[in-house]
């Protein structure tokens, strides 16, 4: 099972977060706070935030045990930037990009815990009742189906977005 938390628009450049990350995967996610807990990056901090809520995610949702657990994907992608002005000389201006990124936190099972029997019963009561339901709906949908019914042509995606070089 995998369990996923995730930052948006977190307002630190990429950049600055992308070389924290690559000591993390595969880890355990409590060796990651303890690294991660005195760091003097801000992107430390954040990452320390953002593996805590995933860990929380696992045990408070799923109920799966913190030592069970290993940091399968850790990712910053780009968000949207922020475009201020910087004046400089003679009455010019320059572009200041603030940039903000989306962090991503996924964390994987080492060992699957199986699921205990009171689930398994639920469940297949649960999917008779359903499937019972969906039959009986199916019937009458497809009582009442028109006989002709022609598919929609598909459009061939390589043919509508091919670029030309006009040189």
């Amino acid at each position: 099972m995998e369990v996923t938390a995730k930052a948006k628009f977190v307002r630190i450049s990429p950049k600055k977060v992308k070389p924290l990350l690559r000591d993390l995967k595969g880890k355990p996610p409590t060796v990651v706070l303890s690294a991660l807990q005195y760091s003097p990056h801000k992107a430390g901090k954040l990452l320390y935030k953002l593996v805590a809520s995933a860990l929380n995610n696992a045990s408070n949702n799923y109920n799966l045990k913190h030592d069970n657990l290993r940091i399968k994907k850790i990712i910053a992608d780009e968000g949207p930037r922020f475009k201020r002005r910087w004046m400089r000389s003679h009455g010019s201006a320059d572009t200041l990009l603030k940039r903000t990124s989306h962090l991503t936190v996924v964390l994987e099972e080492v060992l699957p815990t199986l699921p205990s029997a009171k689930t398994k019963a639920a469940s297949s009561k649960s999917a008779d009742k359903k499937s019972d339901h969906i039959s009986k709906e199916s019937s009458t949908i497809l009582e009442s189906k028109p006989e002709s019914v022609k598919p929609k042509p598909q459009l061939d995606i390589k043919k509508v977005f091919r670029r030309t070089t006009n040189k």
